[in-house]
């Protein structure tokens, strides 16, 4: 708020007029609080010529940025990335539809809705989000304040509801052990060993599947069998001889840093979006459904993982050699084949013309794994076959464009 004030105060000294004071003491009291936006469905446009990058840059794609930006300065992690995004996402999409059940613009309601959940998600960034938003007010023109603002309070609204169902998911369960015993279960490879990662993110609530239980991987072969061996076995040969490119590969999806491979999917669709000429509500819909998408297939990976507990290569194999680090939960099935998986389907269902280039780059992501001495082959095929479960379930529900929509799990 001290940088709302002086951002009063400098249209005060300016000499604004009453009327234009009064939109102004109405924004500062609803960027306190946050706004929020939604988007719709629309058709596929030709690709050829594509347009220049900087082209089409809506509210939507700039508030997707910033929440970027916002969530690589604060290093959330893996999933508190994905889960933000979702969540922002959904409050761009829901606060869109509103607006214009509304008969307003979406622009206030959008930076409204994606202030609003931000802050919700990162407090310490109350202030410069605040910023953000206020500059956003400033470089309106006076007659398009008051609608701006209008738009502002439509986001707020929707972000409190997004905000809420935030809060109700579960994703702040906390695991108290113990650990399975036994040498053919998982153990921490960390130095010293650390509790696991996400032991109860199968229980989070979904946004399209009714439980993380839905599509439970099968039992995954004896570690004695000849089927286990084998894929064992490939890691090792692969360690022994990783080429260059498979270096490169490996290193290429690692994603440890930034916004994490929500960052990274996120701009891979903000690409998509920008060639395909999508407009608002087209492109808020297609970036919800990518990341609450990427949120259930973490949530459905996690819930097998934590049935099996199955130890990562280098734990029964020390003599592979790592191209990256080993993650702090169980190896199967692969969270990389699971989540990009299901993003690379939902994109290439949204964007058919592309020849199905998304669901390619995923299977790279899950090769990546393999290359980088951290997965076995059954996590990888495993965890595509969730993929597709999850990515068919929600395409199935779809992103209604006619109204907000709401978390169907349990």
């Amino acid at each position: 708020m001290g940088t709302l004030s002086k951002y009063l105060g400098r249209l005060q000294t300016v000499a604004i007029g009453k009327q234009r004071l009064a939109v102004v003491a109405v924004v500062v009291a609803m960027l306190a609080a946050g706004c929020v936006q939604q988007p719709e469905r629309g058709s596929v446009a030709s690709v050829s010529p594509p347009p220049p990058p900087w082209t089409l840059q809506t509210s939507t794609m700039r508030w997707n940025d910033y929440a970027c930006d916002v969530i690589a300065r604060n290093q959330a992690g893996q999933f508190p990335a994905a889960r933000t995004l979702a969540y922002v996402n959904l409050a761009i999409n829901n606060a869109i539809i509103v607006a214009r059940q509304q008969g307003r613009r979406p622009d206030g309601a959008i930076s409204g809705a994606a202030a609003t959940t931000l802050v919700a998600f990162f407090p310490k960034e109350e202030e410069a989000i605040g910023q953000r938003l206020a500059g956003e007010m400033a470089a309106m023109g006076i007659d398009g304040q008051a609608e701006f603002a209008a738009g502002v309070d439509v986001g707020r609204s929707v972000a409190t509801v997004v905000i809420a169902a935030a809060k109700s998911d579960r994703s702040d369960l906390v695991w108290a052990g113990p650990l399975p015993a036994g040498a053919d279960k998982w153990s921490s490879r960390a130095q010293p060993p650390r509790p696991p990662l996400g032991p109860r993110q199968g229980e989070i609530r979904p946004f399209f599947l009714a439980s993380g239980a839905d599509y439970r991987a099968p039992p995954p072969p004896g570690y004695d069998s000849p089927a286990f061996r084998a894929t064992l076995a490939e890691v090792r040969a692969i360690s022994d001889r990783r080429t260059i490119e498979q270096l490169r590969i490996a290193q290429y999806w690692e994603g440890l840093s930034g916004s994490f491979n929500a960052g990274y999917w996120n701009d891979v669709t903000k690409r998509a979006i920008v060639a395909h000429r999508l407009g608002e509500a087209d492109s808020a819909r297609v970036l919800a459904l990518v990341h609450m998408v990427a949120v259930d297939a973490t949530i459905a990976c996690h819930d097998s993982k934590y049935v099996y507990w199955v130890p990562r290569p280098t734990q029964l194999d020390p003599g592979i050699h790592l191209a990256i680090a080993v993650p702090n939960h169980p190896s199967y099935p692969s969270n990389h084949a699971c989540i990009s998986g299901a993003i690379g389907l939902v994109l290439d269902a949204q964007f058919p013309d592309e020849g199905g280039r998304y669901f390619a780059m995923a299977r790279e992501a899950g090769e990546s794994r393999i290359y980088g001495g951290i997965h076995y082959r059954i996590d990888v095929d495993e965890g595509f076959v969730i993929a597709r479960k999850v990515a068919a379930r929600a395409l199935a529900t779809g992103v209604p464009v006619d109204r907000p929509f709401v978390p169907i799990g349990s």
